[in-house]
């Protein structure tokens, strides 16, 4: 048995490695599709200076959730940030909240009450 097998238990799942590969490069070019459409929303509002600092934020996230989405619940989905939930808070939460900032503390709050 192949080391992935065992580990990822993809014979259980009734997949196989060539399977979950095209699965992995579909995902990477919707992941890569979500970095600058993200950025460009987030941009568009009071953050636009702030663009490639946006994209690494958002890549960073994004990677930093999918290794322990992998690894450490072993269940194959890749996370990132809402394209709709970026919209809310340029255009709307961040005139309610005052500033870029405050709106930023508030997704933090927000992520901490629901953790």
């Amino acid at each position: 048995m192949h080391p992935l097998d065992r580990f990822f238990h993809l014979t259980q799942r009734n997949t196989t490695i060539s399977r979950e590969l095209r699965g992995a490069v579909a995902t990477f070019l919707t992941m890569a599709y979500i970095l600058p459409t993200n950025a460009n929303i987030l941009a568009a509002g009071p953050m636009g200076a702030y663009k490639a600092s946006i994209v690494a934020c958002t890549a960073l996230a994004a990677g930093i959730c999918c290794i322990l989405m992998g690894l450490v619940a072993n269940f194959p989905l890749a996370l990132a940030s809402g394209m709709g939930l970026n919209a809310l808070v340029a255009f709307t939460l961040t005139g309610a909240a005052g500033s870029w900032q405050a709106a930023m503390g508030l997704v933090v709050l927000d992520g901490l009450i629901v953790l």
